[in-house]
C-alpha cells in the first residue's frame, strides 16, 4: 500500500513539510560522499526558511500546553497511569527546550557569515562550483567526520523544533479513526463528525495505478482518484472502476 498524507490545516502543512525536510536532511547527514554533504547544506537552508517565516515555536507550544491538559484529565481508571505520566514528562521536557530557544528559530545561522555568504550563492544555478567559492570547495575536501560534526553542531539549535514537530504529529497520527472504503468510479465523500478533523491519510493499493486528490472543510471530506499525468495536476476525469483504500482521519 502506498500511503498519502493530506493536511487540513496551514500549521499542520506546515509541520509536514518540515518532518519531510528534516528526513531528507538527516539521510544526506549520514552519508560520507562530499555531494550528500552539499545536499545537506542545501536542506538546511530550505529548514531554516520554512522555520523562520512562521511563528513555530510558539505554536508547538501552545498545541504541546494543549495536550497536556487533554492527559492530565483523563479518567485515571480508564487509561495507564505510566504511560501518560511519561507522555506528560516529554511534553514538559520538549516545551522546555522550545522555551529556552531565544529569537528567531534560525537566528544562529544569520549570525553565521560563512553561512549566509553560502545561502546567497545557493540560489544562483551552479553558484557554489569551486571557482565561485574556494572555501567551499575546500570545506567539502574535509574529512567526512569532520563536515558531518560541523552540520550537527550548526542544525543543534534547531534540534527543540524537530522535537516538538515529532511529538505533535507522533500524537496526531495516534489518535485515528480508520476506515475500509470503496470509490465507486474514483469517487468518495465522508461527513466528518464529532472533534475537527486536522490529517487524513488515504492508502491505496499502488498496483491501481491511481492518484488520490482532496477537498475538505470541517463538515465534509471529498476525495477522488485519477491517473497519474504528466503535468502533476489531479485528474478530473472520471474512473472506470471502483477504488478500495483505507481512509485514516487524524485528530487532536
Amino acid at each position: 500500500m502506498i500511503l498519502f498524507e493530506f493536511p487540513l490545516t496551514e500549521r499542520i502543512r506546515t509541520l509536514l513539510r518540515l518532518e519531510d525536510v528534516w528526513r531528507r536532511w538527516q539521510h544526506f547527514l549520514d552519508s560520507t560522499h562530499r555531494y550528500d554533504h552539499h545536499a545537506a547544506i542545501v536542506t538546511l537552508f530550505e529548514l531554516a526558511g520554512i522555520a523562520g517565516r512562521t511563528d513555530l515555536k510558539l505554536d508547538l507550544m501552545q498545541e504541546l500546553d494543549r495536550q497536556r491538559s487533554a492527559l492530565l484529565s483523563l479518567p485515571i481508571e480508564q487509561v495507564d497511569t505510566e504511560r501518560v505520566a511519561a507522555l506528560v514528562e516529554r511534553i514538559e521536557r520538549t516545551r522546555t527546550a522550545l522555551l529556552g530557544m531565544v529569537g528567531r528559530v534560525d537566528h544562529h545561522l544569520r549570525e553565521n557569515e560563512w553561512l549566509m555568504a553560502l545561502r546567497s550563492r545557493a540560489h544562483v544555478p551552479g553558484g557554489l562550483c569551486a571557482f565561485d567559492a574556494p572555501a567551499y570547495h575546500f570545506w567539502l575536501e574535509l574529512p567526512p567526520e569532520q563536515r558531518a560534526a560541523q552540520l550537527e553542531r550548526w542544525i543543534a539549535p534547531l534540534q527543540p523544533i524537530r522535537n516538538g514537530i515529532e511529538l505533535v504529529l507522533g500524537l496526531l497520527r495516534g489518535n485515528t479513526e480508520r476506515f475500509e472504503a470503496v470509490a465507486p468510479r474514483g469517487a468518495y465523500q465522508r461527513e466528518l463528525k464529532g472533534a475537527h478533523c486536522l490529517l487524513a491519510r488515504v492508502q491505496v493499493d499502488p498496483a491501481l495505478r491511481v492518484i488520490p486528490s482532496m477537498s475538505a472543510n470541517k463538515y465534509l471530506i471529498n476525495l477522488r482518484f485519477g491517473p497519474p499525468r504528466s503535468d502533476l495536476r489531479p485528474s478530473t476525469q472520471p474512473l472506470e472502476l471502483d477504488v478500495p483504500f483505507v481512509l485514516e482521519l487524524c485528530r487532536l
